[in-house]
C-alpha cells in the first residue's frame, strides 16, 4: 500500500452494521455491538454531554445551518453544512463507531476510520473562475485515489452540497455541469461504474464551499434501483449531457444484520417530474418511490425483514419554508412519520422539485444464510 494513503490503525476494529437511533435527551447507546455504527439525532443541548462520553467513538458530527458552533471536539470530523433547520429543537446528525475512531487528512480530504468504515469529507472554497465540473471531477478523483489506495475501496453513500444548484453557469445548469465532472469521474476510475454506484444525494445550499461527504467500505454494498424509476445513470440526454451518477439505494451487510442507505428520493416516475407546484402530492409520491426501494429490497432479502416496519431515520429537504408544514403533515400521517426526521431548507437538483427525502433503514437479519 502507498504510505501516502495507510493509516496506523492498532487496536482498532469495526464493520458497518448500522443500527438506526433516536436521541433527544438522553446519552448515546452503548457500544455492546461489536460490528456497529450508528447514526441518530441529538438535541445541540445535549451536544456537550455526548462529547464527554462517546468522544472517541464518534466518526462525525455534522450541523445543518443552524450555526450552533459545534466546534473541534477533538475526535472524528465535524462538518458544517448551510441548510438551515426548519423544525425545532435544533438538532445535529452523528455518527458513531463502537470502535475507537482515528482521525486523517489525506490531501484536501478530512478522514475518520476505524479498520473497516471509513467517514470522508473534502471541501473546495469556489473561486469565480472556477467552473463546477471542474471542481466535481477533480473532487472526485482525489476521493477515489484515496478509496483505492487506502483499502476503503468500496463507496456506500455520498451527500454533494453547493450553493445555487439551480443557476445557470456559462449557458449550462450548475448541477448539470457537477454531472458532467463527476462522470467523468466515474467512466475514468471504472468503464463499468453503473455497478459499483453509491447512494447519493445532490442538494443546493445557501452558501457555502462544494462539499463532498462520504461513507466507504472495506467490503462492497448491493446498489438497488427503483422499479418505479428509470436508473438516473439511464436519464435520456434532456437532462443534461451526462446523465447523474448515482444508485436509487445501497444495501451493506455484515454477519448478523445490514443497512439500507436510500438515496435522496423525489417526485419522479419514470424520469418525469410528478405534481408540478403541488407540495403535499410531491410528499406522497416521494414516499411511494421510497417504498418500492424498500419492497425491492425485502423481495431480495427477506431474512432482513421482519413483520413490522424496519427502523429508520428520514432527512426531508424542502426547497420553499412555506411549504414545510404542508411537507410535515403530509409525512406524519404516513407509516414514515413515527421515525426520526430532520427537516432542512435545501434546493433541489430540478427547479420544479418540491422536496426530497433521503433515508436509512437497519435491518437485523431474522435468520442466518
Amino acid at each position: 500500500m502507498d504510505s501516502q494513503f495507510s493509516h496506523k490503525k492498532s487496536g482498532v476494529g469495526s464493520a458497518l452494521g448500522v443500527p438506526v437511533g433516536w436521541d433527544m435527551s438522553s446519552p448515546l447507546p452503548s457500544s455492546s455491538c461489536p460490528d456497529g455504527l450508528t447514526l441518530l439525532y441529538v438535541q445541540s443541548s445535549n451536544l456537550s454531554h455526548v462529547l464527554e462520553s462517546e468522544a472517541s467513538h464518534i466518526l462525525a458530527i455534522i450541523d445543518h445551518g443552524g450555526g450552533h458552533s459545534v466546534g473541534a471536539m477533538g475526535k472524528g470530523l465535524t462538518i458544517a453544512v448551510n441548510l438551515p433547520q426548519l423544525s425545532q429543537p435544533p438538532i445535529v446528525e452523528i455518527w458513531r463507531s463502537a470502535a475507537p475512531v482515528l482521525c486523517d487528512q489525506v490531501q484536501d480530504i478530512r478522514l475518520a476510520f476505524t479498520d473497516e468504515a471509513v467517514f470522508g469529507c473534502l471541501e473546495v472554497q469556489e473561486s469565480s473562475g472556477d467552473v463546477l465540473e471542474d471542481l466535481a471531477r477533480s473532487a472526485y478523483e482525489k476521493i477515489f485515489e484515496y478509496c483505492t489506495q487506502s483499502g476503503f475501496s468500496h463507496l456506500l453513500r455520498m451527500w454533494n452540497y453547493f450553493p445555487s444548484i439551480n443557476a445557470d453557469q456559462s449557458g449550462l445548469e450548475r448541477y448539470r455541469r457537477f454531472c458532467v465532472g463527476r462522470h467523468q469521474a466515474f467512466s475514468t476510475y471504472n468503464n463499468k461504474f453503473a455497478s459499483i454506484l453509491p447512494a447519493a444525494s445532490a442538494v443546493g445550499t445557501q452558501n457555502g464551499p462544494f462539499q463532498v461527504l462520504f461513507l466507504a467500505g472495506k467490503q462492497p454494498g448491493k446498489p438497488f434501483e427503483n422499479p418505479r424509476q428509470i436508473s438516473a445513470y439511464e436519464y435520456p440526454s434532456i437532462y443534461g449531457p451526462k446523465s447523474p451518477s448515482f444508485a436509487r439505494a445501497t444495501l451493506y451487510s455484515t454477519s448478523t444484520r445490514c443497512q439500507l442507505f436510500v438515496a435522496g428520493t423525489a417526485s419522479i416516475v419514470g424520469h418525469a417530474t410528478r405534481h408540478q407546484g403541488d407540495p403535499a402530492k410531491q410528499t406522497l409520491e416521494t414516499l411511494s418511490n421510497i417504498d418500492a426501494v424498500l419492497n425491492r429490497v425485502c423481495h431480495e432479502r427477506q431474512e432482513a425483514w421482519g413483520t413490522k416496519p424496519p427502523e429508520g431515520l428520514l432527512k426531508v429537504f424542502v426547497r420553499h419554508q412555506k411549504d414545510f408544514l404542508t411537507v410535515r403533515e403530509v409525512l406524519e400521517d404516513h407509516k414514515y412519520g413515527k421515525s426520526p426526521i430532520l427537516y432542512v431548507l435545501g434546493e433541489m437538483c430540478r427547479k420544479e422539485l418540491l422536496l426530497e427525502i433521503e433515508g436509512m433503514w437497519s435491518l437485523v437479519f431474522l435468520s442466518n444464510e
